[in-house]
């Protein structure tokens, strides 16, 4: 009897927690699936990592080893000049990330390809090649709206009503002029893609015409506009090494918070702690368990800078969420949605990018509290509505519709469709 081939599934994502980690949640019942012969395009630090889990890995960029990390960890809050600093620094290198796709690609003869929201230029090559091509985006809102309340705009709501009609066609108009004004701006790097913007449907190019996946919940999407090749997959939370933390006795205080902004936003880390140590005073009979979200420094002992506020490097959320009651975060895609997973009310503190969108999606569902990060009377407020409320009723709800979710089922259906429209074509 003739073997069987293997599929061929190249997987494309950049080095960063929040993209990576979700692609590896997607393909991990794949990874020892004999059916699958799967390949990792990533950033040079995640070779060891993805070599222990039994993934091949093609380094991108291979002589710029820390490219992928100097443009995500700025030191300040990101502004007009770090977004400028940061594209010029990205799409200084399109040429070279295209060359190494494409080379890759004619090399694996990959079935389909799976690429992250970010990784435009594999998508790209893909579709050239006529490659099958899967999108995969944890952060479906940035997906450019048509008709709806706009995402990136520091946190609109929508409304009903003339007014608010006209902002949110004006901050559509705003968007669309900032992206046009960026491929003028790249044309010289983005014509080996030969890149357009918008296709004839007037939907963007950077996302796959053929599928792709939501890896979020449509049960705190207010919007209904998207493309129709969009699938709510649900959620992706790593579950990669999470070890088991000795956490300092929390048994006295009457309840614990973890606390965290996650992996990247550097110039927050001291902030968070000096806004942690101002609550714990007014807030002594709470456990403040702080995560700094420093993956290098796990393992690392406790700091207790007050009896009250525990300051790891890092801890998985995997880890420390079933024992605490409730989380202060910044409004990423996996902490809010593992916040969701655990039935944990949340004060959300937004900082930078997507967040403040995130923090909109989690006020309206009703399984969280946003707050300012600028205002501490604002935090304060919201982390004693926090404590003082007895009922979560809707987050129970969409926790509990958060298991009925299955995206790595939702990925391999895709997978089959695709090829299967390949062969009849």
């Amino acid at each position: 009897m003739e073997e069987q081939r293997k599929i061929k599934i190249d997987v494309v994502v950049p080095p960063y927690s929040g993209h990576l980690f979700p692609i590896l949640e997607l393909i991990k019942p794949l990874i020892n699936d004999e059916k699958y012969d799967l390949c990792v395009y990533s950033g040079v630090k995640r070779q060891e990592f993805l070599g222990k889990l039994g993934l091949k890995h093609v380094p991108v960029l291979p002589d710029k080893p820390t490219f992928f990390e100097d443009i995500a960890n700025t030191p300040e809050k990101t502004n007009a000049f770090i977004y400028w600093k940061q594209f010029k620094r990205n799409i200084s290198q399109v040429p070279e990330i295209a060359r190494e796709f494409e080379e890759g690609f004619k090399k694996r003869k990959p079935d389909v390809v799976i690429a992250d929201f970010i990784a435009i230029p594999a998508g790209l090559i893909a579709k050239k090649m006529d490659i099958p091509w899967i999108t995969s985006i944890p952060t479906p809102f940035a997906i450019e709206s048509k008709t709806t309340t706009p995402s990136y705009m520091g946190g609109w709501y929508p409304r009903e009503g003339f007014l608010y009609k006209l902002r949110d066609s004006f901050g559509r108009f705003v968007i669309r002029s900032f992206k046009r004004i960026v491929c003028v701006l790249a044309s010289k790097q983005l014509k080996v893609l030969d890149f357009k913007l918008y296709n004839e449907n007037k939907e963007e190019n950077l996302y796959s015409p053929q599928s792709i996946l939501a890896l979020g919940m449509k049960e705190l999407e207010f919007r209904d506009d998207y493309p129709k090749q969009v699938i709510w997959a649900g959620p992706c939370l790593s579950e990669f090494d999470v070890k088991d933390y000795t956490l300092e006795d929390i048994s006295k205080f009457k309840k614990s918070i973890l606390v965290t902004n996650g992996t990247h936003l550097l110039w927050g880390k001291n902030n968070l702690v000096r806004i942690v140590e101002e609550l714990s005073s007014k807030f002594p009979d709470v456990c403040f368990i702080v995560s700094l979200g420093n993956i290098n420094g796990k393992g690392k002992p406790v700091i207790k800078s007050r009896d009250n506020v525990h300051i790891y490097e890092y801890i998985d959320y995997g880890a420390v969420l079933p024992v605490v009651d409730y989380v202060i975060h910044h409004g990423g895609a996996g902490i809010l949605y593992n916040a969701i997973k655990y039935n944990k009310p949340s004060v959300i503190i937004p900082h930078d990018y997507d967040q403040f969108d995130f923090a909109v999606r989690g006020k309206i569902a009703d399984i969280g509290i946003p707050a300012k990060l600028k205002d501490i009377n604002s935090i304060e407020n919201a982390l004693r509505e926090l404590l003082n409320r007895k009922e979560w009723n809707n987050l129970k709800k969409v926790s509990e519709k958060y298991r009925e979710y299955n995206p790595s089922e939702v990925l391999k259906s895709e997978i089959d469709r695709l090829m299967k429209e390949k062969v009849n074509r």
